[in-house]
């Protein structure tokens, strides 16, 4: 996967959940993207594992950065997820989670990807996505950054 330039990384700094909860993109190109978060106490459910709703945050955020990956300055490509298939495979207390998402497939205003969340060498969970482009995301040129 590749490394982020400075726009790049600009273009995904703004994001309230995401920053909310702590992750960090860390690679983002073409059809992939990567994300990190360390777990922390915000991220633990009363049993002290890491809550199902954290993993499928960081599940459809690297989803739909991996359809939506535009080059060009100043300029955004944007999605929504329309349907998520999430498979919770291991728990986890503590660690580094990491993300990858990959593009399965993309039509004109829809795409398909898949993603997988590890920490260290064990697999946590999985999903596949359904996310559907607009205001212009279909454009692989992206539209103005407002």
């Amino acid at each position: 996967m590749s490394t982020m330039n400075t726009h790049t990384l600009e273009m995904v700094r703004p994001n309230g959940l995401r920053d909310s909860l702590g992750f960090i993109v860390s690679a983002w190109s073409d059809g992939q993207a990567e994300l990190r978060v360390e777990v922390d106490q915000r991220h633990l459910n009363l049993n002290g594992y890491v809550h199902g709703g954290v993993f499928m945050s960081l599940l459809d955020s690297a989803a739909g950065l991996c359809g939506t990956y535009c080059g060009m300055p100043g300029r955004v490509r944007r999605c929504i997820t329309v349907a998520m298939n999430t498979q919770f495979i291991n728990p986890v207390e503590a660690g580094e989670l990491v993300v990858v998402a990959k593009l399965v497939s993309r039509g004109r205003k829809i795409f398909f990807a898949e993603a997988r969340i590890t920490c260290g060498d064990k697999l946590i969970a999985t999903a596949q996505g359904t996310l559907r482009y607009i205001r212009g995301g279909e454009d692989v040129n992206g539209v103005t950054l407002k």
